[in-house]
């Protein structure tokens, strides 16, 4: 069917959303009572996110920025989770009326090109408390809680944790294959963004010669250093938390960027069995679904690629 332009422009939006090593996982199919979010199994990553657990927050993460979209519209999308097939979709369901929140998410909007993920120094702005307060309310809305860690010992157990987590992902031949396999030329529309001449070397550095030491060590003192550090998590564990746990990501790091912020992400002990119980006795609880660092950015991001919306239509 002929897809409306303003609809076209709510899926634009929704496929600018954040993604583990920027695979897009998410697919959308338009009917007449509205859309569907679907992920997308062949662009799982199976050795970083071995349950899809990373997906579907990702999906989340369009999901909102969907709603975010049509609200500015004035339409409010009533959000429907279903379970079929390789795991849970999403419908959203136009109507001129319904949709809760839709004012607050209006607002939002201006934000969604402006998002951006950092990898550098942050500059030593910790942000005001109201600031930090509205991020958890952000979060709160959508049904998750955002844990803001500030005391010092609590921060160090999360960096020591982080570096064992990491070492132990760069000790996986398999994970660093997997990671080299996403590091594209931004041609490709997708993956982590490598020149065209200087991406084989990257990709075989990556493979074979970067340091787990090293970076275990940079990941640690990211965490020890930020001026923010940040637990979003959901009181149970489950497909249709992970969903609830994406849309309160990208609630937050859209009201996150409305203040000149930016995350990196510090997922290493949540990505692996092993340790993502210890930090949520570290955190005080529940079950821990994203760990990054917040700041303002000593630098200026660059976009990653997108792919073209045809791509993401499910027929």
């Amino acid at each position: 069917m002929e897809i409306d332009p303003v609809i076209r422009e709510w899926l634009h939006l929704a496929g600018q959303a954040p993604s583990s090593h920027n695979t897009q996982p998410w697919r959308f199919r338009v009917d007449r009572a509205g859309v569907e979010v679907w992920t997308d199994p062949a662009r799982s990553l199976p050795v970083n996110d071995p349950t899809g657990r990373e997906r579907i927050i990702s999906c989340g993460c369009a999901v909102l920025n969907l709603r975010v979209a049509a609200a500015t519209d004035g339409h409010g999308l009533n959000v429907r989770p279903e379970q079929a097939g390789d795991g849970p979709f999403v419908r959203l369901l136009t109507g001129h009326h319904g949709g809760a929140g839709r004012r607050d998410l209006a607002p939002l909007r201006d934000w969604i090109g402006e998002r951006r993920s950092w990898r550098g120094r942050f500059l030593a702005d910790e942000g005001s408390p109201d600031i930090v307060e509205k991020l958890v309310q952000a979060a709160h809305h959508e049904g998750a809680w955002l844990r803001p860690v500030t005391d010092a010992e609590i921060r160090r157990e999360i960096a020591d944790l982080i570096r064992a987590a990491t070492t132990a992902q760069w000790k996986n031949p398999a994970w660093r294959r997997e990671l080299a396999h996403w590091m594209r030329p931004p041609s490709r529309g997708d993956g982590l963004p490598v020149g065209r001449v200087t991406g084989g070397l990257t990709r075989w550095s990556v493979r074979h010669l970067v340091s787990a030491r090293a970076m275990a060590r940079g990941e640690a003192h990211m965490a020890r250093a930020a001026p923010l550090l940040l637990a979003l998590g959901t009181g149970i564990e489950g497909p249709m938390q992970w969903l609830t746990a994406g849309q309160a990501l990208q609630r937050v790091l859209l009201e996150a960027t409305r203040h000149g912020l930016c995350a990196r992400y510090l997922n290493q002990p949540i990505q692996q069995a092993e340790w993502r119980p210890m930090l949520a006795e570290v955190l005080g609880g529940g079950q821990p679904q994203l760990l990054f660092a917040l700041g303002r950015p000593d630098g200026t991001p660059r976009p990653t690629p997108r792919r073209p919306l045809d791509e993401l239509l499910k027929h």
